[in-house]
């Protein structure tokens, strides 16, 4: 398995047997700062601010360029959870999930033009909404076996 793949409680036996075959005593639960690093997807975020930046400075004021910017953050967001599973090697549906839902955050917040237009919009809260996101992200530990 990857590195990326975020380890929990009940997917740590899943995790060691999937790789070396040993018991599952030796991998420790990931601890909150290792699924910080692995649930926010920075190459993402990286490329689609590149992306973005790059086509707003050749074509922002292009009549085109709605349509665009609104093709970059639908290919972000649905190339996320793509990229993390065929790239990165990463199963566990929360961690797609979760790390999925943290693009949607990030562009919010950077209030990009499709999602600035929408009328409900509002910078302030996307901005505030980010920090917590992204701090109480880690705390997603998986989907239990009992509830």
């Amino acid at each position: 398995m990857a590195m990326r793949l975020v380890v929990t409680l009940r997917n740590r036996e899943a995790v060691t047997t999937g790789s070396t075959g040993g018991p599952a005593a030796d991998v420790l639960p990931d601890t909150y700062r290792e699924r910080l690093i692995k649930y926010v997807p920075v190459e993402v975020i990286v490329l689609f601010v590149a992306a973005y930046g790059a086509t707003y400075a050749v074509l922002g004021t292009g009549p085109f360029f709605p349509r665009i910017a609104l093709w970059i953050v639908l290919v972000g967001i649905i190339g996320t959870p793509l990229y993390l599973w065929k790239a990165e090697q990463v199963t566990d549906l929360v961690q797609l999930i979760v790390s999925t839902l943290g693009v949607v955050v990030w562009v919010f917040a950077l209030g990009v033009l499709p999602i600035s237009d929408l009328p409900w919009y509002n910078q302030v809260v996307a901005a505030l909404v980010l920090p917590v996101y992204v701090f109480a992200s880690p705390l997603a530990v998986g989907i239990p076996d009992r509830w």
